[in-house]
């Protein structure tokens, strides 16, 4: 049969699987047996399968009892696998990176760092071959044997059951130990021999006492650790518990808040529902954007809207207003706020003839100083735009039932002529700082 020169163990092909991966763990064949129903396995990997009672081949598709007598080592597989090279470590896929012959990695699987490890008894893996080895021998669910087997008690369990086991039966193990002592076996003629074999279960029964006292201070010491893990737990439970309480009110504000330079686009969708409220409200009725800010450190502004107008404006025009509020960052900002907001209603039809206003700040009003509330006296337009044109079939204000308003707070201070140009600019696509380049580009030419 032909040997391919190099593979790599992510080989898919049916063919190569039934004939050069074990059975088991599904990695290349290392050391391979054969059974009598002819599935092939890595000599340790059957020792594993063999631990199970009754011992069953491994393969879904078989199934059958395996026996010792009819396991044998395939030393043909063992001569064709020897033409392998470049072999990828089957560790691959945890980060190592070697590559070699078949010789080479039997070896190499000996020592190789990214290999993962399962402890048999508690399915606990490790990443690291001397901490398994270290777990091997302390392992909580690995079967051991009482202290005092060889005096008759035969019972094997759990690692970790063994100090109850120990301490529950102190009347039977003392029983073992006294027929122990009046067994024809120590009832020798020879006195010599006598001597001995008491020598022998006096230390035994010492051994014993010591073990009891060695597991109840054990027990205790974890008990004791414990009960401060359990109490530290509860501790940190309660702060952890305080601290997502926080994190749960700020987060609707973190999730609807805008951080950019200024410009904000609002989306107000069921425009008709809230104008059909508005309008049969006895009061005006307004809604309110998510808040924005003009930088990650910057002032923090929302929009206000009355879509059925406000006080003298109602039922004739929509009003629009811009609020000022706090923020963590005010100590650091300059008040009162001095900058131009310019609101833009989007006309969503191919004329583009959107509806733009500037709110020149009155740096006297209180709309416009640092907050002391969460939010200051909103500030606005309340003639923004005529409501038989929001809601004409000539225009496009109001499209798919949703709108769309633009603030942008004008920290280069354009003069009033410019914002028709800006207006045109809103339908480009173009990111902010560009229709600014080209808003002062527009400028310089006409000086």
């Amino acid at each position: 049969m032909s040997i391919a020169a190099s593979f790599s163990l992510e080989t898919n092909s049916v063919e190569f699987q039934n004939r050069y991966l074990c059975s088991y763990c599904h990695h290349l064949l290392v050391d391979p047996r054969f059974l009598a129903c002819g599935h092939q396995y890595c000599f340790l990997c059957l020792e594993k399968v063999l631990k199970t009672k009754p011992a069953r081949c491994a393969r879904t598709s078989c199934g059958k009892t395996i026996a010792r007598d009819g396991i044998y080592p395939n030393i043909p597989m063992e001569n064709e696998l020897e033409h392998f090279t470049n072999i990828l470590c089957r560790n691959q896929s945890n980060g190592c990176t070697w590559k070699g012959n078949y010789s080479a990695y039997k070896d190499h699987l000996q020592t190789c760092q990214h290999e993962r490890f399962q402890c048999e008894c508690c399915s606990t893996v490790f990443i690291q071959r001397l901490a398994y080895e270290q777990h091997s021998s302390l392992c909580p669910k690995a079967l051991v044997s009482c202290p005092l087997n060889q005096f008759g008690c035969t019972i094997q369990l759990p690692r970790e059951n063994l100090a109850n086991h120990v301490l529950s039966s102190s009347v039977e193990h003392l029983q073992i130990i006294a027929n122990a002592l009046t067994s024809p076996q120590v009832m020798s003629t020879s006195e010599t021999a006598s001597l001995t074999e008491m020598n022998l279960l006096k230390s035994e029964l010492h051994r014993l006492i010591q073990f009891h006292e060695q597991f109840r201070s054990e027990q205790q010491t974890i008990l004791t650790k414990h009960e401060r893990d359990i109490s530290r737990a509860l501790v940190n439970s309660q702060l952890n518990k305080g601290e997502i309480c926080t994190l749960e009110k700020k987060l609707p504000t973190l999730k609807s808040s805008n951080y950019n330079d200024g410009t904000y686009v609002w989306i107000i969708e069921n425009i008709q529902d809230l104008f059909r409220n508005a309008k049969n409200s006895p009061q005006p009725i307004h809604v309110i954007s998510p808040p924005f800010y003009t930088a990650n450190d910057g002032y923090k502004l929302s929009l206000k809207l009355y879509l059925n107008g406000d006080k003298s404006a109602r039922d004739t025009y929509l009003s629009l207003y811009v609020t000022i509020r706090r923020n963590d960052y005010d100590a650091l900002l300059n008040w009162p706020f001095t900058y131009p907001i310019t609101l833009c209603l989007f006309d969503q039809s191919p004329k583009h003839d959107h509806v733009v206003r500037t709110l020149t700040p009155d740096i006297e009003s209180k709309c416009f100083q640092r907050p002391e509330m969460d939010a200051n006296v909103s500030a606005g337009i309340p003639e923004f735009c005529p409501l038989w044109k929001v809601f004409s079939k000539d225009f496009d204000y109001v499209r798919n039932d949703k709108m769309y308003i633009k603030a942008c707070v004008d920290f280069n201070i354009f003069p009033a002529k410019i914002w028709s140009h800006w207006a045109k600019l809103q339908s480009s696509g173009l990111p902010s700082h560009v229709q600014y380049i080209k808003l002062r580009e527009l400028l310089n030419n006409e000086h």
